[in-house]
């Protein structure tokens, strides 16, 4: 296959886990998304399809359709900016997304899934000097009778601390995330919605724009966007704020929060939302006012929704046919 090779990609994960040697109690696990730190060990993207080399997320993550019985290959490269040695496991561990839009989740330690056995990561163990890198190849195989459909996983780079003297040790990961889809040809097109708009207040009364989102196609996402408001009282009028949500599977739903200036003054406003995923991008313009507290739900211009104020004035036509039907039927009674 045909690789768009030097890639620029970042760190994807960072995860931190504490965990207990022989019977001592386990410590909590830490995570974050994170870049790693500076003087921490790295790990990023070399290579790509060259039909995705234009998307964003496939510079990042392992992104691809295969057919069952296609075996591919993908560079990335480790490294460890601190000014010790770190010698480093690689491997592949199981990951998923969950319902509702909760993202795209990590399943403890190498947790195994579908996914993990067709992937294999060369070397399996690498030392790297103090401010050096190494490079490593994950190999994807995917059997011929594999089912089709989209899985997921993530390839881990961990190194692990001596003990304390209390038995507890410290393992730090970073990985980057494998969103594999198994069918023919170029596979099942990505897809999405703006289902509604909703202006909110968070806990910290900061205001906020909601928008709910589903995946109408058949490959993850990663949502993210901006919203910029405009038309607010005195017809001023926003810089375009950035949001994020997180990954959604086919079928499901999930939102992306813009968390907007706390002095902004309750509206209304025109909020034009722009949410996008790799190369998808949709747009959506709605009136918005932000509430006391909670939340106030706008229906998009593209959504197909009826405002709410066209309900009310429905609803005020059926009362009053409603009565004048009762009098009139009250006036024959009675004449």
């Amino acid at each position: 296959m045909s690789l768009h090779r030097g890639l620029a990609a970042g760190v994807l994960a960072f995860l931190t886990i504490a965990f207990a040697v022989g019977t001592q109690a386990p410590a909590v696990a830490q995570e974050t998304t994170d870049p790693a730190p500076v003087g921490s060990v790295g790990i990023r993207l070399l290579e790509a399809p060259v039909s995705l080399q234009d998307d964003p997320r496939a510079l990042a993550y392992i992104i691809d359709n295969l057919p069952p019985g296609t075996t591919i290959t993908r560079r990335i490269e480790v490294s460890n900016s601190s000014d010790q040695e770190q010698a480093l496991s690689l491997y592949p561990a199981a990951a998923s997304i969950g319902a509702g839009g909760d993202g795209f989740e990590v399943g403890d330690d190498r947790a195994v899934n579908e996914l993990t056995t067709w992937m294999s990561v060369t070397p399996t163990d690498v030392t790297l000097a103090p401010n050096s890198v190494a490079e490593a190849v994950v190999t994807i195989a995917v059997p011929p009778d594999a089912p089709e459909g989209e899985q997921y996983a993530v390839v881990w780079a961990q190194t692990s601390a001596p003990p304390t003297g209390t038995g507890i040790q410290n393992v730090s990961r970073v990985g980057i995330r494998t969103y594999l889809s198994v069918g023919p040809g170029n596979g099942p097109a990505a897809d999405l919605s703006i289902d509604s708009v909703a202006a909110a207040r968070g806990d910290d009364g900061v205001p906020q724009i909601v928008a709910s989102v589903t995946n109408t196609g058949g490959r993850a996402l990663d949502p993210s966007g901006t919203v910029t408001l405009s038309g607010g009282p005195g017809g001023i009028s926003t810089a375009p704020v950035q949001g994020s949500g997180g990954s959604v599977a086919p079928g499901q739903s999930g939102q992306v929060t813009f968390s907007l200036d706390p002095a902004l003054p309750a509206g209304p406003w025109q909020a034009s939302v722009t949410v996008t995923s790799g190369l998808l991008n949709k747009t959506s313009d709605v009136e918005v006012t932000f509430p006391d507290q909670g939340s106030a739900s706008a229906t998009s211009e593209d959504s197909g929704g009826v405002p709410v104020w066209i309900w009310i004035v429905v609803a005020i036509v059926v009362v009053g046919v409603a009565a004048g039907a009762l009098v009139t039927i009250r006036r024959r009674k009675t004449g």
